[in-house]
């Protein structure tokens, strides 16, 4: 399994995906609030930074998961899956992002 079918997975069966998007999403909009008007991004632009956030986020779940299931990329997509559920991975993972506090100091 690699980085983008591990998003696919996560997004496909869980909303932690969804909601960290909008975390950022919102926090994103906040910052361009307050940014000067002619300064302010568009929302191509605040898109493009939710998703670059949500691809590091992948990547450390896939680094975390990679050592804890002791696989890579080659390792078959069924034994991620049975880490995953194994674990409670998912469920785990939709509590914490629901927990998360993002850009709010």
């Amino acid at each position: 399994m690699n980085k983008n079918e591990l998003l696919e997975y996560i997004d496909t069966n869980s909303t932690a995906i969804s909601i960290f998007k909008d975390k950022v999403r919102s926090d994103q909009k906040t910052k361009n609030k307050k940014r000067q008007p002619a300064k302010r991004w568009n929302e191509a632009k605040i898109e493009r930074i939710v998703d670059k956030y949500t691809d590091d986020f992948v990547g450390n779940i896939y680094d975390k998961l990679y050592k804890g299931a002791k696989a890579n990329r080659n390792t078959p997509r069924d034994k991620w899956i049975e880490f995953i559920e194994t674990n409670e991975i998912l469920d785990d993972l939709e509590e914490s992002v629901s927990m998360m506090e993002i850009g709010e100091e």
